[in-house]
């Protein structure tokens, strides 16, 4: 299982103290053709939210994929197996929103 953080072309920051359990909040700034991994992958998380800021991103899950742009966002289970891509031809940024924080409790 793959953390989840980072990606290939991805920038994150973390915005949230890290002494925060309760949540995490990332910004990303993605190059073109950023995404998260060619498989899928979970989170050790209750909620993930992802926001984009500017650019497109496409979630994809087993079932379905997302397509998102600036201004839209999408909330999901962390557990529920996904991966993300920058779709659209330019660059991306988003925030995403984890809630717990993935490495609260015994993570």
């Amino acid at each position: 299982m793959a953390s989840g953080l980072g990606g290939v072309h991805a920038d994150e920051r973390l915005l949230s103290p890290r002494s925060e359990e309760r949540v995490q909040l990332l910004r990303s700034e993605l190059e073109p053709r950023a995404h998260g991994g060619a498989e899928l992958y979970t989170i050790n998380c209750d909620v993930e939210v992802l926001h984009v800021i500017s650019g497109e991103v496409t979630v994809r899950f087993a079932d379905r994929s997302v397509v998102l742009g600036a201004g839209d966002a999408l909330t999901f289970p962390g557990r529920q197996p996904h991966t993300w891509e920058v779709t659209g031809g330019s660059a991306a940024s988003v925030a995403w929103v984890i809630v717990p924080a993935p490495w609260s409790g015994s993570a």
